[in-house]
């Protein structure tokens, strides 16, 4: 394809803007134009930005079924796709042709109408339909007698179609050029000279058609003339020329209009016979059909003024002679419109997917009306059947936008179909109609809404952990995942306990559960929020009050607080047997810790000596007398009384009283109002210090009285040298079988029991070997023994645990960081070999208030890279303390883990909050104090608290804005403003303070608050600092007082004492002697095959020994030809890399006996 930007040169570009009303731009150019050739630049040409147009969604309809334009969007300009032919474009042969375009640019939404006109060129040569023309002229045809001939057809139009013809050289004939009404050059074969048939009876004529172009094509035909005998006379017709006009759409059949034409001659040369000639077109003909007996033209086809609206007919009619004569006439018939086309609709952009919060004013589709008849029939009109949130809006003539006129709402309706009708103004009109249908597309625009806003949920104390509560279920019209709700916990501390630790809810379908068993008496209700979240971008929410009731049980049984006594024992009084009757003689209370109606208590008798003696009030529990005690009256009297609540069941309590009479008279009891005013809140201050402390004195005692007693356990005695380090694995060694001998041996790294069995001692260096013989079973060593040699090979198995470097890992982490944001890479080491070395990291989950640990962070699990699944706020969230697994991919897989504590590092981002003096939101803090306040008066105080950490939350407090500087100090630490002086009758009588409260943060955030201030005259009551006062310390708080500290003495006391005592170091103990082959080689000697090392103490192998004086003996007969490297060391515990030692080498030659 050549260049996009070639302008062709021979062509020309032509611009013409019709009135504003039309719209249309108009370009002219010609015909068979190159590929890429520039036709136009629209965006100089329509007034458009180039640069906006790469951003802009730019659209070219062209009206045909071919894309022959395109725009390039870089520069504006209309250039070639395809080249164009005229003749194929515009098939009816018209001096003008033209192509539709529609220029479509969104964002926003504009649309240009062109039209681009196509000039012919010369590029077709003219052709005859028949290239043998054969004339049978009678030799009796005079001088000028005139033969139709067949005119060539060139589809090029104007000058490039046929100009001339010209006729190959003859004496007798000659050609005569003339046009039709359109414009069509016609040719007739004159006869110049008159013929002789018997000189000549055939002319053999060439015809050429020449047409105007440059440079002129030609097309050319043969001419046979055969010269026929005599027909003097030709027909003749009434009219050259008819003219009728007919309706479109007439039925097949009727008849248009009935020829008559007139031959002078008679007989057979009379008769004619009519037909169309050449001249008619192939359309024509098969339009209307001609009677070749009587001349009748009717109807045949279906004729549409649409297709064509002027039919030529030429006629011809030829009598019967031997040598046929003709004549000629020309019918035209001119086609009447009638309204027989319906209107049609054309979509020619739709969007059938709208979200459903689409902008109103935004275009739905892109609708196209045509009509293919004329006049008004071809004047339509589009319009929606019924009301909808959309309107049409008339771009141009035939071309609609469907917009959104109102706000669409998917929850009322989630799709709309739109019939669009289209209407002609013909008479009758004629209509048609297309449905569009258009699909609103969800978007979260509606929060969960719970069906109550307060939830009252009773819950009965002593419940089951576990158990449920209620269902707590929102409803979410939205779609998919806008409508998937997730129930939470809004988190509330509760003396240091969180929601999540007292309730649980399902995330899923938002049942509540409660996590343990709650008691009424410590906690009566719970007040929190939850939280319902949708899955929306952005996620909506909404939350509900749920108020948690414990309802009591009777689940407490009375406890008798007097009269008191010792658990489980009498209360024994004395009364003088002279007491009156009606006197209080005890009287007993019980409490209920149970709730009102389960804690009402009634007393009844449960025993008592003599019932005409006592009475018990059963609501107030006293006991009195109801009569004078006789001689006859025990001096014992015993009484046990029941306390009893209102609980189903009930439950009770009982307390016995032995009444004892004496004698003497005795001060009895008498109704003594309890006071209450003497015991005060620092008595029971003192009694609960006092109490703790004795708790803790007495823990301390009997946890130093528990560590003196325990004995030491007894350390396991190390066993012989021999079995000290016989370490049995399970593990795979070749395919040898290894025997010992009936005495046990130790090598560097295997060992044999006292069964025969070869066991590892040590880990071996991988991939060491070892020559291991096996030996029968005998008593001692002969050198008749016999012996076998087997290779070791040793081979790595899964016996290594991944280990971190740490045990413990603390990341810091900022709060406020990006989601993704990479911590930490955690890597742990595993020493083995192949697919036992390749870790796989895992975070073992923990859930912290229903949110696992793997929502909160992620690992890699190929290198251990600790990544944040999301922001953290170190207001909300401080630390997180978890385990990550390093796993191996052994069989079985081995793992260990390692604790990460993630810290929240504060940021400064939380604005102080001014709490006192408290005002509404925005407004002033005004207060009133009198004009004669003394200097050093305090007359308000800042209070404002930070969320942040330590360092930003704190707080310091400055003037903004102060009526009189000299009159007020602001203390910039505790935020006390004082006056400075006392007011004078100059001072204003409003003074109006601007207080900023500052944090420590960087850069520091602050809030202000405004106090005016108004002065009176009259004596208000200020802030005074006003000192605590203890005006009530009896003689029970000085006790109180000196018990308590002397209680926390001897705890000090104690603990110094317990301190001393595990600070002593025991003597150490002489440690055992370490067994000399347990300690032979550490774990990564590399020690050659068959090579053994002693130390001076004994050792042991398979063939050698060594004896504690240093000895070297033979134990059994070793294969022939076996060398050992037979090191001396000096005495030590062990054996180092660094020890000197001294080798020899030890061969054996041995000589086997075979014994028969």
């Amino acid at each position: 394809m050549k260049p996009a930007r070639r302008w062709v040169p021979f062509f020309f570009v032509l611009w013409v803007t019709w009135e504003t009303a039309l719209s249309v731009t108009r370009y002219s150019i010609p015909e068979e134009m190159e590929r890429g050739s520039v036709v136009a630049n629209l965006a100089a040409d329509l007034g458009l930005d180039v640069s906006g147009l790469a951003q802009r969604e730019v659209k070219l309809d062209i009206f045909h079924n071919k894309k022959y334009l395109d725009v390039n969007k870089r520069t504006g300009e209309l250039f070639i796709v395809e080249k164009m032919d005229r003749e194929t474009l515009c098939p009816t042969k018209t001096m003008t042709c033209f192509l539709k375009l529609d220029l479509i640019i969104e964002n926003p939404l504009r649309i240009f109408n062109i039209e681009l006109g196509l000039t012919d060129i010369n590029d077709n040569a003219p052709h005859f339909r028949r290239d043998r023309i054969e004339l049978d002229v009678p030799e009796s045809a005079s001088p000028g007698e005139r033969f139709s001939l067949p005119n060539a057809f060139d589809p090029d139009v104007g000058a490039n179609t046929v100009k001339t013809y010209k006729l190959s050289e003859s004496e007798h004939f000659t050609v005569d050029i003339h046009s039709g009404s359109d414009g069509t050059k016609y040719v007739d074969l004159v006869l110049m000279k008159a013929l002789d048939r018997e000189e000549k009876a055939v002319h053999n004529l060439i015809l050429t058609a020449i047409d105007g172009g440059v440079p002129a094509r030609s097309g050319t035909a043969n001419i046979i003339v055969r010269v026929q005998d005599t027909n003097d006379n030709a027909p003749q017709f009434d009219q050259a020329v008819y003219s009728l006009n007919i309706s479109e759409n007439s039925p097949a059949g009727t008849v248009v209009i009935k020829l008559n034409a007139t031959d002078a001659d008679e007989g057979p040369n009379a008769d004619l016979t009519y037909s169309f000639t050449l001249y008619t077109s192939e359309k024509t003909q098969e339009m209307f059909s001609l009677n070749s007996n009587n001349g009748e033209i009717a109807v045949k086809g279906t004729i549409d003024y649409e297709d064509m609206k002027i039919y030529e007919m030429f006629v011809e009619a030829k009598d019967n002679a031997p040598v046929p004569l003709s004549g000629q006439c020309r019918v035209t018939v001119y086609v009447k419109d009638m309204n027989d086309n319906y209107p049609e609709i054309t979509i020619k952009s739709l969007k059938n997917t709208v979200d459903e919060n689409i902008p109103v004013g935004s275009v739905i589709a892109l609708v196209g009306v045509s009509d293919r008849d004329t006049g008004d029939n071809g004047k339509v009109n589009l319009a929606m059947n019924k009301s909808l949130p959309f309107i049409l809006n008339k771009s141009s003539d035939y071309l609609y936008e469907l917009l959104v006129s109102e706000t669409l709402d998917r929850e009322k309706v989630p799709e709309y179909d739109i019939m669009l009708v289209v209407t002609d103004e013909g008479n009758p009109p004629l209509s048609d109609n297309e449905t569009i249908t258009v699909h609103l597309l969800d978007v979260n625009d509606n929060a969960p809404q719970f069906p109550q806003t307060f939830y009252t949920i009773p819950v009965m104390e002593n419940n089951a952990p576990g158990a449920s509560l209620s269902s707590l279920t929102a409803i979410d019209p939205d779609l998919h995942e806008n409508q998937y709700l997730v129930y939470f916990i809004i988190e509330k501390e509760i003396v240091n306990t969180s929601m999540s630790m007292l309730f649980s809810i399902n995330p899923e379908n938002g049942n509540l559960y409660a996590l343990k068993t709650f008691d009424y008496e410590m906690e009566k209700e719970f007040l929190f929020h939850i939280e319902a979240r949708d899955s929306g971008v952005p996620p909506l929410s909404s939350n509900v009050t749920v108020h948690i009731i414990i309802m009591d049980q009777n689940d407490n049984t009375p406890l008798i607080v007097s009269p008191w006594r010792a658990h489980g024992s009498e209360v024994k009084e004395k009364i003088p047997r002279s007491t009156d009757k009606g006197t209080l003689i005890a009287k007993v209370i019980a409490i209920d810790s149970d709730s009102v109606h389960n804690s009402r208590i009634t007393y009844q008798f449960l025993q008592n000596t003599d019932a005409t003696l006592f009475s018990l009030d059963q609501y107030n529990g006293e006991i009195r007398t109801m009569r004078m005690f006789s001689y006859r009256d025990s001096r014992d009297q015993r009484l046990v009384v029941i306390a009893k609540d209102n609980g189903e069941p009930a439950l009770s309590a009982t307390v016995t009283i032995k009444l004892s009479t004496v004698e003497t008279a005795l001060k009895t009891y008498t109704e003594v109002p309890l006071e209450y005013d003497i015991f005060s809140d620092l008595n029971l201050y003192l009694v609960i210090g006092l109490g703790s402390v004795s708790f803790l004195l007495l823990i301390t005692i009997l946890v130093t009285i528990v560590l003196k007693c325990q004995k030491a356990k007894p350390s396991k005695a190390a066993p012989s040298c021999r079995n000290s380090v016989i370490s049995e694995r399970n593990s795979t060694i070749a395919d040898s079988t290894l025997v010992s001998n009936d005495a046990y041996w130790y090598s560097l790294f295997l060992a044999e029991t006292r069964k025969g069995k070869l066991v590892v001692r040590q880990p071996a260096p991988k991939g060491a070997r070892y020559i291991v013989s096996s030996l029968p079973r005998s008593t001692g060593v002969t050198e008749t023994s016999d012996s076998a040699a087997s290779t070791l090979q040793l081979l790595d198995v899964n016996d290594n645990v991944p280990q971190f470097p740490q045990t413990f890992y603390t990341i810091p982490v900022m709060e406020n960081n990006a989601p993704g944001a990479s911590l930490s890479s955690l890597t742990a080491i595993d020493p083995d070999l192949h697919e036992n070395q390749y870790l796989v990291y895992f975070i073992i989950e923990k859930e912290i208030v229903n949110t696992s640990m793997s929502m909160l962070f992620s690992i890699n699990p190929e290198n251990g890279n600790l990544y944040a699944l999301k922001t953290f706020d170190y207001e909300m969230e401080k630390e997180f303390l978890f385990h990550i697994e390093a796993r191996d991919s052994g069989v079985p897989p081995l793992s260990s883990n390692v604790t990460v504590h993630i810290i929240i590092m504060d940021q400064n981002d939380n604005t102080p909050l001014i709490v006192s003096p408290w005002r509404a939101h925005g407004s002033e803090v005004k207060e009133k104090i009198p004009r004669s306040t003394d200097k050093g008066t305090l007359i308000a105080k800042v209070i404002a608290i930070d969320s942040d950490s330590v360092h930003n939350s704190r707080i310091t407090y400055q003037f903004l804005q102060n009526t009189d500087a000299t009159l007020f100090s602001l203390d910039q630490y505790n935020g006390e403003i004082r006056t400075m002086r006392m007011f004078s009758y100059r001072d204003s009588r409003d003074q109006r303070l601007v207080v900023i409260a500052k944090d420590n943060g960087e850069p520091a955030l602050s809030a202000t608050v405004t106090i005016k201030l108004s002065t009176v005259e009259t004596a208000l009551k200020t802030y005074t600092e006003v000192p605590l006062e203890y005006d009530i310390f009896s003689d029970l708080n000085l006790y109180l007082v000196i018990g308590l500290g002397s209680v926390s003495f001897l705890l000090l006391i104690t603990i110094l004492v317990t301190i001393v005592l595990k600070c002593q170091k025991a003597k150490p103990s002489k440690a055992a002697p370490s067994c000399r082959n347990s300690v032979i080689s550490e774990r990564n000697s590399t020690i050659a095959d068959s090579t053994l090392v002693s130390n001076d103490a004994y050792w042991y192998s398979l063939f050698l020994a060594e004896t504690r004086k240093g000895k070297l003996v033979v134990r059994q007969p070793a294969p022939k030809g076996a060398r050992y490297i037979v090191s001396s060391l000096p005495r030590s515990t062990g054996v180092t890399e660094t020890s000197d030692s001294a080798a020899s080498t030890l061969q054996f030659f041995l000589y086997l006996i075979f014994l028969e």
